[in-house]
């Protein structure tokens, strides 16, 4: 007469053919990324200036929600709901100038509600008076364009975008390129 097998076995035999089903009848999905994004891991980092900069300075919280702010609605930018961290660094020299923006906000509604308002600072007359015509190939949304602002510089080129919920920009008197490949690397932290 055969002994029948302990118990143990037998659920672990049935638990192994339950997980093998489920396994084959449905996708595996990638679990969400929980890496925490901070601000001044996004930025361009101090240590690393463009050629012919140096490091200027770099503020955070409110100061960041408006150091871009041209137009004269500051209270608009420091109403924003959501922000969880903000962080800009600043570089100059005879290479040029740059600013580097990055604001962590705790969900996509409220960076994309940042986005428009950055977007607005960016097109209006009262603001910088570019154009949004030129997306970018990075990021979920954004614009960029090179013109006369009202800036000590004169002239700059100038990026706003959002990737999921990081809204971000760079602006200064440097090379497109450099300044696109900056906006680049800062977008890839961002993800």
């Amino acid at each position: 007469m055969r002994t029948p097998p302990p118990l143990c076995l037998v659920l672990a035999a049935a638990l192994l053919v339950a997980c093998d089903a489920a396994a084959t009848s449905r996708p595996v999905t990638a679990m969400p990324s929980t890496r925490e994004l901070h601000a001044s891991d996004i930025v361009l980092a101090e240590d690393e200036a463009p050629p012919g900069t140096t490091f200027n300075g770099s503020g955070d919280g409110p100061s960041a929600l408006t150091v871009v702010v041209v137009s004269g609605r500051t209270n608009e930018f420091l109403a924003l709901p959501g922000l969880v961290e903000g962080q800009y660094r600043t570089f100059s020299g005879d290479g040029g100038a740059l600013l580097s923006l990055a604001l962590v906000f705790d969900g996509t509604e409220h960076a994309q509600g940042a986005f428009a308002l950055f977007l607005e600072e960016f097109e209006s007359d009262e603001g910088y008076g570019l154009q949004s015509g030129a997306a970018p190939d990075w990021g979920n949304e954004g614009a960029c364009d090179t013109g006369s602002v009202p800036t000590p510089l004169g002239e700059e080129t100038i990026c706003v975008w959002r990737t999921g919920t990081v809204m971000m920009a760079v602006g200064g008197a440097l090379d497109t390129g450099q300044l696109f490949a900056i906006a680049r690397a800062m977008d890839e932290r961002a993800r």
